[in-house]
């Protein structure tokens, strides 16, 4: 084995191995339970309480890309892309708004809504971007990033495995990764994954906060960290970092990464696509018990969901003042990446660190398991239910599992491809896969509940038009970056920075939308029945009245206060 970046005493991996204890007699408990319908299996009987629905759309959210990513972040870029950590708001918008059109229409999938709000065939079409972009960029960059996070963490370059001889230790991370998680879904379904990661959210929120706790009192506090991140502790970034992009319309080809206004823009349609209507997320709302449940579930993960900048951004900035303050061991600090890993070795006391490891191997595991859940909920659901609608529930349900056994292992074919690309480059293309794949979606959504005027054909019109004006983004921008050259429109179009083009992309598809749906014909009102914020009876409307009191209105107030006063504090 290579040398270990984060020393472990006997009294972490003790730590460690008590945490999986819990999760093998948590995965035990839901197996013994038999799942024997598909609600039970992929939306956990529709009888999840607010605590665990929160908990695990937080858990969710959270993948390698904030364990070492974001807090590399924090230490190469500062709060730069903190606005990306403080979408809690759009998790209120989620319990607020979608989660009442979802459950009133009683879908497994946000595509089966769209079916019954457009046309089968937009619920066909939005259910295939799904699957595609779920295994060829959620699976397979999952599972890679979590087993690079874990071989940074523990530094281990190879292992020795009888009759194999040495071998990667990335590898070995993997397949355990995939293993592991992989059994408690298939056995346990939506329950296990809601369960595993109840336990697995507060883990990881009290091994991240010791951190920056014990790294802020290291440093002198919040008054050093500022004056050791002078020029990155800002949210608020220029328009134009150059001559040439100055000025209108100069700024919308300036390519850095978080130009203000561009941020202010995208930044709510792409969390929007993400907190509102990706299966990935919502189906934790379909899984609660009642709309009262749902809606406070969705807030609890709001106030979650504001910890990452403190307990991943601000720690990358916590190590970069100790660098600059001579702590022992930051010197050797050459990558941004290294900030997590560094300031679990040098600040945390035995125990203590083997929390933080079980914490983000929680993680880890969690944004996996929740994965190949929605991804087999997706398929058996909104493919082979439809094709095959005499199957019995316990078929489904078996079907259910092998679907999910095949997503585990078309994440590990992909594996070997995705080694062939940089971390870095890897990140960047997913993200940049997202925000070409997001508005058109998101408009979508948002059109079909705001109007009743807005046609069945539009949906589907408007996704198609929308995912293929990205897609062909997507293939211009990857062949401009592997060399080919283009002129005019065309190259203009490839050179829009991505985060207008992204808004951009969701005006047009409301057009579209909007255009087709003046000269198609309107659906019938009977069909669209509670599916429309016009439609909505008066019956339904008490009955949402009824499901929220005083403090989910508090609640909602506070955490859009909290975010005003980041915004505030960090200007």
């Amino acid at each position: 084995m290579g040398g270990s970046t984060v020393h472990f005493a006997t009294l972490d991996w003790l730590v460690v191995g008590a945490y999986f204890a819990v999760l093998a007699g948590i995965a035990i408990w839901v197996a013994m339970m038999r799942e024997k319908t598909t609600t039970d299996y992929f939306l956990a009987s529709r009888n999840a309480g607010w605590f665990l629905i929160g908990t695990s759309i937080f858990a969710s959210n959270i993948g390698a890309e904030h364990l070492v990513g974001l807090a590399g972040s924090g230490a190469g870029s500062g709060m730069a892309y903190a606005h990306w950590e403080l979408h809690s708001y759009l998790c209120i918008v989620l319990g607020w708004i979608f989660a009442p059109f979802y459950l009133r229409s009683n879908v497994f999938t946000t595509p089966e809504f769209l079916e019954k709000r457009y046309t089968p065939a937009t619920r066909t079409a939005l259910s295939l971007i799904f699957l595609v972009s779920y295994i060829l960029t959620k699976a397979s960059v999952t599972i890679y990033a979590g087993a690079i996070t874990i071989k940074t963490i523990l530094g281990f370059d190879t292992v020795a495995i009888p009759g194999l001889g040495d071998v990667d230790f990335f590898w070995v991370a993997a397949l355990s990764l995939v293993v592991i998680t992989g059994l408690y879904t298939i056995v346990g379904g939506m329950k296990a994954v809601l369960w595993t990661e109840g336990i697995q959210a507060p883990l990881l929120l009290i091994g991240s906060v010791v951190i920056l706790i014990v790294g802020l009192d290291r440093i002198g506090g919040m008054d050093a960290l500022r004056a050791a991140n002078a020029d990155t502790i800002s949210m608020w970034r220029p328009l134009s970092t150059t001559a040439e992009t100055q000025g209108f319309p100069g700024f919308l080809f300036d390519q850095s990464d978080t130009p203000w206004l561009g941020v202010m823009l995208a930044s709510p349609i792409l969390g929007l696509w993400y907190w509102c209507t990706d299966q990935y997320i919502v189906q934790r709302i379909l899984a609660a018990k009642n709309l009262g449940e749902a809606r406070r579930g969705a807030i609890f993960a709001g106030y979650l969901k504001l910890f990452p900048v403190f307990i991943f951004l601000i720690p990358g900035m916590i190590a970069i003042t100790l660098q600059q303050q001579g702590a022992p061991g930051f010197a050797e600090m050459t990558s941004p990446d290294q900030a997590f890993p560094l300031l679990a070795s040098y600040l945390l006391p035995d125990g203590l660190r083997g929390l933080v490891l079980a914490g983000m191997l929680a993680a880890l595991m969690s944004s996996l398991a929740s994965l190949f859940n929605s991804t087999a909920t997706l398929f058996t659901v909104d493919f082979y239910k439809r094709i095959r609608p005499q199957s019995s529930e316990a078929h489904l349900v078996s079907v259910g599992r092998i679907a999910t056994i095949v997503v585990v292992g078309l994440g590990i074919a992909w594996i070997p491809i995705l080694l062939q690309i940089s971390d870095g480059q890897l990140y960047a293309a997913l993200q940049l896969v997202q925000a070409l794949i997001a508005p058109a979606i998101a408009a979508v959504f948002v059109l079909g509940i705001a109007s009743k005027y807005v046609s069945p054909i539009s949906g589907l019109v408007g996704l198609i038009s929308g995912f293929g004006v990205g897609m062909t983004r997507l293939f211009l921008q990857t062949s401009s970056d592997a060399g080919a050259t283009y002129s005019g429109a065309v190259q203009t179009f490839v050179d829009v920075n991505w985060l207008y083009f992204a808004f951009l992309l969701f005006v047009f598809t409301c057009l579209v939308i909007l255009v087709v749906s003046t000269f198609t014909p309107k659906a019938d009102a009977a069909k669209l029945a509670g599916l429309t914020r016009d439609t909505v009876t008066a019956e339904q409307k008490t009955e949402v009245r009824a499901s929220y009191g005083v403090w989910d209105i508090a609640h909602s107030i506070a955490i859009l206060a909290i975010i005003a006063g980041v915004y505030i504090y960090f200007w």
